[in-house]
């Protein structure tokens, strides 16, 4: 920790130009872009109504509860009203005013929470399976890997100085590899004879020109992680596009050089390194499963157990489950935050973790502590249930053109109503609500063409825009389907050309569809991923 705390000093001086940025934007004296240059690499952007988001960066969103129970007190201190759980699984603080932000960076920094890299043209937030270590299907814990490279990334100025952002992940088991595969680089934990390591997939990603990766290394050894990751960076930072932002992902040099030529350019690269891998420290879960607190309490309702049913997730570990809270569109304020943070202490949570679909796990918890947890959730919380019991806390939506500087539609107001709809739909058919709540998950909304919410990878995607119908400039959606990643079937979302719809007509085609998928399902068992690949390519 000296050696990033060093760091920390020598990048000092950027946070300072930041602040006086800051200050010489509130006095007109730089325009927005000019200070997006000096946040972003931070992932610290403006956001609308003249306030500040500052996104904190945590290795597969995993937080210790006292790190947790640090940045609520940050949060209350500086005043910052609430906290968005991001698809990236990092913790974005909104709504900070200009003068509080330096102030908290310096805080979140002190407590070993960092934001270099949390935007801009850098070394991202490495992305983790979020059972990992605790699944029951998992080879083996990515999670110490994913955090040692990301303390040795931290180093190295090259990964924050690129012309596009790099984007790396860890998955534990087979099930999360095509989430793998559509990352810059990605890696599948992966045991041969033995031996630990790891399949490595490399030119994926979402926004423009999204790319399912190809298979850059079928067996890495685990020894050769870091100088794996440092050859790619290198490589990006000399080969990426700085010229032409639209063509500068690593998917469009992996397009240009083709995947074999790429293949040996990396291993050109790959063979000069001879970085050894930093300290990797074994996580024991069995001295942490032995302190956590066990309860006495009981509740027998049917909305109990039906929360239940929805919420809990078996681990490998005997009397021990894993927990979602459903956060609806990822928002947390910070009085519900203290009281999250209030629970983790009280039932003895060691970690909580953020995930892709904007929610919170905690991955060990006593089974005896549930009729606790959720009568005190009942209690101080109620929407965190109330969101398990609605379909809306499956639907995934980014923050939408309220918050973000570049949104054009309100993708949460859009993911409410398609919500009272579904909500509706497994009314009507009690029997198919399981399955209505499963299927949920697969249905994304972004209020722009940026893929915070995923649409490239989605059975059903909307993405906002505005078109003239009828010479009247219109509030609409562009309609994507057919997003699919099995083992059998790889293929992202097709725009559907014809289905440019008015927002208001969104929720009614996602129920209809709905409707159609549950009539499938008499005939044949099929996913609603299947389903919508099926008919991408309909009339509509």
């Amino acid at each position: 920790m000296e050696r990033i705390e060093k760091k920390l000093y020598e990048i000092e001086k950027q946070y300072l130009e930041l602040e006086t940025g800051i200050t010489d934007y509130s006095n007109n004296v730089i325009k927005s872009p000019d200070l997006k240059k000096k946040g972003s690499k931070f992932g610290i952007y403006e956001q609308k109504g003249k306030k500040m988001m500052l996104r904190l960066k945590a290795v597969g969103g995993e937080l210790s509860n006292e790190n947790f129970k640090d940045l609520v007190d940050i949060m209350f201190e500086q005043n910052i009203p609430y906290m968005h759980l991001s698809t990236r699984q990092n913790y974005q603080l909104h709504e900070v005013e200009f003068d509080n932000v330096k102030t908290t960076i310096d805080l979140c920094n002190n407590k070993k929470m960092y934001f270099r890299g949390g935007g801009g043209n850098t070394f991202r937030s490495i992305l983790v399976s979020t059972y990992t270590g605790v699944d029951k299907k998992s080879n083996f814990d990515v999670t110490p890997y994913a955090q040692m490279i990301e303390n040795e990334v931290f180093l190295m100025d090259k990964a924050f100085d690129f012309g596009r952002k790099l984007k790396i992940g860890f998955s534990n088991n087979a099930e999360d590899e095509f989430v793998m595969a559509i990352q810059d680089m990605g890696f599948v934990a992966k045991e041969l004879n033995g031996k630990r390591g790891f399949k490595v997939f490399s030119g994926g990603g979402m926004g423009r020109g999204s790319k399912i990766g190809h298979i850059l290394i079928e067996f890495l050894p685990e020894e050769d992680l870091l100088k794996a990751v440092k050859a790619m960076i290198e490589l990006f930072h000399d080969r990426g596009d700085r010229v032409n932002r639209m063509q500068a992902r690593l998917r469009f040099l992996v397009e240009k050089i083709g995947a074999e030529g790429f293949k040996k350019l990396f291993t050109d690269y790959f063979n000069k390194e001879t970085l050894e891998n930093g300290f990797i420290e074994n996580i024991d879960y069995a001295k942490t499963i032995a302190k956590l607190s066990k309860f006495n309490s009981k509740v027998d309702t049917k909305n109990f157990q039906e929360w239940k049913d929805i919420c809990v997730k078996e681990t490998k570990f005997k009397d021990i489950i894993s927990l979602v809270l459903y956060v609806k569109n990822g928002d947390l304020t910070k009085e519900n935050a203290k009281k999250l943070s209030d629970l983790l202490e009280e039932i003895n949570a060691p970690i909580v973790r953020a995930t892709i679909n904007q929610n919170l796990v905690i991955p060990l918890v006593h089974i005896s502590a549930l009729p606790h947890i959720y009568e005190f959730l009942s209690n101080e919380i109620p929407e965190v249930v109330t969101e398990s019991l609605s379909i809306r806390g499956q639907i995934r939506a980014c923050v939408g053109s309220k918050i973000c500087m570049i949104g054009v539609q309100d993708s949460v107001s859009i993911a409410d109503a398609i919500a009272v709809e579904l909500d509706s739909l497994a009314n009507k058919y009690p029997q198919y609500k399981k399955i209505i709540f499963k299927e949920a998950k697969n249905i994304r909304i972004s209020g722009c063409p940026s893929s915070c919410a995923g649409i490239p990878v989605a059975p059903l995607g909307f993405i906002g825009l505005k078109k003239r119908i009828n010479d009247v400039i219109t509030d609409c959606m562009q309609v994507y389907m057919g997003g699919i990643l099995t083992e059998s079937v790889q293929s992202l979302a097709f725009e559907i050309p014809n289905l440019i719809i008015p927002i208001d007509e969104v929720p009614l085609l996602v129920k209809r569809l709905l409707e159609d998928y549950l009539e499938m399902l008499q005939v044949y068992d099929i996913t609603f991923a299947q389903y919508m690949y099926e008919r991408r390519l309909e009339e509509f």
